[in-house]
């Protein structure tokens, strides 16, 4: 792992997310049970394509240029977003299809928010019928 990320990692004492991939530390909640965390990534250790419960706010906060990739299994279709210095917002809705990977540099730092909060329940792996329908998401599971 790139020094950066390394030294990131520490400072804010992430800890692997099993599962789903990259560094996390669970921050605060807040409000009606809603919950906030730091979430890195870097290019070995990404967000893995995975479905959610609830919505999640993604917030941009430094790093490399990151890749997301949203698939709605209702409709059949996707989308790409940017998440970098000029683009720091992304929704991803409750039961979409979601992965997040580095496209430059050797980390990319983010905060996340879930109204209610993560439970692990709430995570869901991708099966294989949905990737063979969004062939996209292959090199990410």
């Amino acid at each position: 792992m790139v020094g950066e990320a390394e030294s990131l990692i520490k400072k804010y004492c992430l800890s692997p997310l099993h599962g789903e991939g990259g560094y996390f530390r669970f921050l605060s909640t807040f409000g009606a049970n809603s919950g906030c965390i730091y979430y890195l990534i870097t290019s070995s250790s990404y967000s893995k394509a995975h479905i959610l419960d609830n919505d999640e706010a993604w917030f941009f906060l430094e790093g490399g240029r990151a890749m997301q990739i949203i698939c709605d299994p209702d409709t059949g279709t996707h989308e790409q977003r940017i998440l970098d210095e000029e683009h720091r917002f992304s929704l991803v809705r409750k039961g979409m299809v979601q992965t997040t990977f580095l496209l430059s540099g050797s980390y990319a730092l983010f905060s996340t928010v879930m109204s209610p909060r993560y439970r692990d329940e709430d995570y869901h792996e991708v099966a294989d019928d949905i990737i063979k329908r969004f062939p996209i998401l292959k090199e990410h599971v």
